[in-house]
Formats: C-alpha cells, sequence, structure tokens
C-alpha cells in the first residue's frame, strides 16, 4: 500500500504540474482510485499495481453497480475516468507496459436538456429573502449571483472580494479558474449590481480571515460558503414560494442564465426588421465558460428564441391549405 500510496502522490503532482487541473477535481480523481485500491485489498489482492488487470476493473465496475448503488451511468463513467487518468499515467512514467482500463467501455450516459426556472419562479425567489437581515441580503445575492453570472456552483463558492470591479453603474465579475481552469468576466447590470454591491459593503464590515465573498454567518468563524451550503439556500427559498425540492437544484439557475442570455438578443432589428447579429451561440458559449458548442446548444435548445425557430410559419400551411 505504501508503494500505490507514492504512486498516487506522483500522478497527483503530475496531473497539477504537467496538465494544471485544479485541486478538487485531483482530489476527487484521488479519491476513487484509493477507493479502487481499497475494494482490490478487500477482494484478497496483495499485489503490487503491476498485478492489476482488466478483470480487476471490470469486476469492481460491476460491483459499483450491484454493491454500492452507483447505478448512475454518469457515475460510474466519471469514476472509471479517474481510473483511465491513473493508469495511463502509470504507463506514460515508466511503472507499467500496458494499461488495464484499455477497451473497456465507458457507461453510456443519457444527455438530457438543462431546466430553467419560469419568470415567476425567479420573481418568487427573489422576493422571498427578508433583506433587512444580513442572512437574507446574503442569500438573495447569492440567488440573483447565480442567475446573473452562471456561475458553477463551485466557482460562486471561490469568489473573492477583489474579484468584483464596480463602475458606478453597473458590476463586472471575474471567474478565476473555472471548469478546465479557465477566467471569464461577467457583466452585471444595475439591478444585480445594486443588491450585490450591498452585500460587498456588507461584507467589508465582516473580519474574516479570508477573502472569501460569499461566507457562512453562524458560528462567529465566517467560512467560507460550502456547495452543500449554496444548495440549501437555494431549496430554504424554493420550499417558502411551493417549488418542490426536485425541481430546486442549482444547475437549473445556470440553465435558466444560458437560455436567457440567448433570449435577450434578436435575430431581427425591431424596427427595420434587418437580419442583425446579437447574442449569439459563441458569446453564449464563452460567458458560460464551455469548450464545447455543442454543449452550449443545450441550453440554448431550451430559449424561447430558439423554440419559435422549430415552429412551421402559417404561411406554409396557408400555402398547403389553400394553394
Amino acid at each position: 500500500m505504501e508503494e500505490i500510496e507514492t504512486l498516487i502522490s506522483a500522478w497527483m503532482e503530475w496531473c497539477f504540474i504537467q496538465k494544471g487541473n485544479q485541486a478538487r477535481g485531483v482530489g476527487q480523481s484521488a479519491y476513487v482510485v484509493r477507493s479502487f485500491i481499497r475494494w482490490l485489498a478487500n477482494q484478497g489482492f496483495n499485489e503490487s499495481v503491476k498485478g492489476i488487470v482488466r478483470t480487476h476493473v471490470e469486476e469492481w465496475q460491476k460491483s459499483l453497480y450491484y454493491d454500492q448503488g452507483n447505478i448512475s451511468n454518469q457515475t460510474r463513467a466519471s469514476k472509471l475516468s479517474a481510473l483511465r487518468s491513473f493508469f495511463g499515467w502509470l504507463k506514460y512514467a515508466g511503472h507499467r507496459d500496458d494499461d488495464p482500463t484499455t477497451g473497456i467501455p465507458t457507461p453510456k450516459i443519457k444527455v438530457s436538456d438543462p431546466e430553467k426556472f419560469s419568470t415567476t419562479e425567479l420573481r418568487q425567489l427573489f422576493a422571498a429573502p427578508k433583506t433587512d437581515e444580513l442572512l437574507g441580503l446574503r442569500d438573495l445575492t447569492v440567488l440573483k449571483t447565480l442567475y446573473a453570472t452562471g456561475a458553477r456552483v463551485s466557482e460562486l463558492c471561490n469568489l473573492e472580494i477583489n474579484h468584483l470591479s464596480d463602475t458606478g453603474k453597473y458590476m463586472r465579475v471575474r471567474i478565476v479558474g473555472g471548469k478546465g481552469n479557465k477566467d471569464r468576466t461577467i457583466t452585471l447590470e444595475a439591478r444585480a449590481a445594486k443588491t450585490l454591491r450591498e452585500w460587498q459593503s456588507a461584507r467589508y464590515g465582516i473580519e474574516a480571515a479570508h477573502n472569501y465573498l460569499f461566507v457562512r454567518l453562524h458560528g462567529g468563524k465566517y467560512e467560507r460558503l460550502t456547495v452543500p451550503s449554496v444548495q440549501a439556500i437555494l431549496k430554504k427559498y424554493a420550499a417558502t414560494v411551493g417549488i418542490k425540492s426536485e425541481d430546486a437544484f442549482i444547475h437549473k439557475m445556470r440553465g435558466t442564465y444560458g437560455s436567457d442570455l440567448y433570449d435577450s438578443g434578436d435575430d431581427h432589428c425591431p424596427r427595420c426588421k434587418a437580419p442583425i447579429r446579437n447574442i449569439d451561440l459563441l458569446q453564449v458559449q464563452l460567458s458560460m465558460g464551455h469548450n464545447d458548442p455543442k454543449t452550449t446548444l443545450r441550453y440554448i435548445a431550451i430559449s424561447d428564441r430558439h423554440l419559435r425557430k422549430t415552429a412551421i410559419p402559417d404561411r406554409r400551411f396557408k400555402e398547403i391549405e389553400e394553394g
């Protein structure tokens, strides 16, 4: 086990230095690899990493499904990806001559369209926090910032005070170290900026040992908000306004941002009807921090602007029916 742990540490270092992966993702992958090694030990395996063969990985995949309750293909695909990275590095670094994960099919993941909050649901959520209290002001700012920036929840939790730039009219939010270690900047116009500005002012009065923007307000330590804490904030106010718990999840805010951002553009000038290019796929892609435009298309697919384009025009029906 000491030998394997040394190899895991060296692989993690390679992921940090050579691949530029983020600590959270590397830590999650290392947890999966260690879980796999523990599972092997429970099966009576006591050899070095060179003794691990494809059959071991296949049996582990079965155990994940039948014994450990990992029935989601996406979960098992993610865990297999972590093993592939580890064994690929072992081969690359000369610790093995082969890769036991080669040839193992990735569980097929069903990709569904993102969901979005309706205008009424957003209105209710934004009206729910009591902003005359510090806790309510923080919670409203969390909800509005999630919607106005389309930030992933981990990106929101990692926002620092100095990531905000205030022009007096609007604010710019710099999202640092997003997925794929990419940075991007999002603009908040007057209404969203007003709430964020009020929270920023309040946050300056909180003496914390760090610069994170959103903090816990219980216990006196003012620790950074965590991903589960942000999810709990959304579910709390969703329950208050009558939105079902299963319909209130953080990524739904991101889906709402993507589709609403696209809807904020237009395909024709409202006066002269001339074609214009305003808020296109690339702009939404960059704003959401996507590598692949196909990912962005899933968010655009639920937008009203896109859905209007899926309708056969009445003039075509008139042509068919009346000649």
